[in-house]
């Protein structure tokens, strides 16, 4: 049986874990099935194929941030975070405990501090020349460098190590929002600096336009009861529109995106509680606030795809400006991760046939 692999056998030749092979075989990248016995066997020809073309391997970056921070800065770096990056923060500061982030998938960032040094430097060298993080964007951290960032390739740049974690953030957004603003994107609100990806994974959700799901629903109903809104919505937010998958208190099924406070969640990357809108300079001119809305508190929770990529908000809106008490707030951020995790029960229903098919296929190419 050498033409057949075990999940373990396959993660050895492919330099990934047992888990990312796993996951590879629930997804269909790589064809398996089932022994009688229940154990899962791959066909030794699509794990060459992949060893012997690595450009095609499958590469599904996750919306994450890892950072191999330098001695005594993690827990500042866990503080301080990326804002306005779209990107949540894993961070470490010994390789061996940054490692467990690089799995299952490849982080959309990388940053290392003290990449100068021997252990680091190794690291950046085996990740840099790995093909499974041909997309990862590479910093690199140290003392030697000029103060100016300089590009290594297209996923390497070059950074000096600032003297504190609030000014080393602020260098790499800055260098982020000058890659963004490449892509001339100019719209009238502000964008998370993963938009490109995020809309990418909007699109790949099928969620906008579809129908009615109660599921969500009811989660949207919630929303408005626990927080005493009279207004709840799970909104999804494409490039120029605003559009609600469910719900409770406003007609209509969408609005243009410029009139979305979602943008606002959507670059905070987490809960944002907005309490008397017409406070806000960046909101003076939507015209939501005007009659016949007359619209003045907000509060939306991220709702995430699988790879945690922000594909909308779970968001509650009152015509009064009031506050939100912590229960309140505790209870939007769960009803937001209880409908993350429908949309990835949603997105492994879709895709659970298909394994099936591809490893049948397989099988009986092999004369099982």
């Amino acid at each position: 049986m050498k033409d057949i692999l075990t999940t373990a056998n396959a993660a050895e030749l492919l330099g990934v874990s047992i888990r990312t092979v796993q996951l590879w075989v629930e997804s269909g990248q790589l064809p398996s099935w089932k022994t009688p016995g229940g154990h899962r066997r791959i066909p030794r020809q699509a794990v060459l194929d992949l060893v012997e073309d690595a450009a095609q391997a499958p590469v599904d970056l996750t919306a994450n941030a890892v950072i191999l921070a330098g001695k005594g800065r993690g827990a500042q770096w866990a503080d301080v975070g990326l804002p306005g990056s779209g990107l949540m923060v894993d961070v470490a500061e010994d390789v061996q405990a940054l490692r467990q982030f690089l799995e299952p998938n490849p982080p959309t960032l990388l940053i290392v501090e003290n990449a100068e040094a021997a252990e680091r430097k190794k690291f950046v060298t085996a990740v840099a020349s790995n093909p499974r993080y041909r997309q990862t964007l590479i910093f690199t951290i140290t003392d030697k460098v000029a103060a100016t960032p300089a590009t290594r390739g297209a996923n390497r740049v070059q950074m000096q190590k600032r003297a504190s974690v609030s000014e080393m953030s602020a260098a790499v957004i800055d260098y982020l929002k000058v890659r963004m603003s490449d892509e001339a994107q100019t719209p009238s609100f502000a964008l998370p600096l993963n938009e490109k990806a995020r809309l990418e994974a909007v699109r790949r959700s099928e969620l906008v336009g579809s129908g009615v799901d109660s599921r969500f629903d009811r989660l949207v109903r919630l929303a408005a009861f626990v927080t005493r809104a009279p207004i709840a919505m799970f909104t999804l937010i494409t490039r120029d529109q605003q559009w609600f998958k469910s719900r409770v208190g406003f007609d209509g099924e969408s609005t243009p995106r410029d009139w979305a406070f979602c943008n606002e969640t959507l670059v905070a990357n987490e809960l944002t509680v907005i309490e008397d809108m017409t406070q806000r300079e960046s909101l003076q001119s939507n015209p939501t606030l005007s009659e016949p809305y007359g619209f003045r508190f907000y509060a939306g929770a991220p709702v995430r795809d699988p790879r945690g990529f922000v594909l909308g908000s779970v968001c509650v809106i009152d015509t009064v400006p009031r506050t939100l008490k912590r229960e309140e707030r505790d209870a939007l951020i769960t009803i937001a991760e209880a409908i993350s995790t429908l949309i990835r029960l949603t997105l492994m229903e879709r895709t659970e046939d298909q394994p099936r098919t591809s490893a049948e296929s397989a099988f009986a190419s092999l004369g099982g």
